[in-house]
């Protein structure tokens, strides 16, 4: 996957939830920092743990925090 080069300390886990029924869900975590912002956590459930989806969801929160001035420019 390609983030954008603001993001490092990625961190992927594998886990399981269960939801309201008590069906068991296979869950991913990205937990990972933003330039020293963070961490932040993204969770995608089986079904959204596709390349693009995970790419397109860092990539906007990346976008959103460059519009709010957060980012520091290199």
């Amino acid at each position: 996957m390609a983030f954008p080069s603001e993001v490092n300390s990625v961190v992927v886990k594998d886990g399981l939830e269960f939801d309201k029924s008590g069906q068991i869900m296979k869950v991913r975590t990205y937990t990972f920092y933003v330039q020293n912002h963070g961490p932040f956590v993204e969770k995608f459930y089986a079904g959204e743990q596709d390349t693009a989806a995970v790419t397109r969801r860092i990539t906007d929160l990346v976008a959103s925090l460059r519009e709010q001035g957060v980012l520091t420019t290199k």
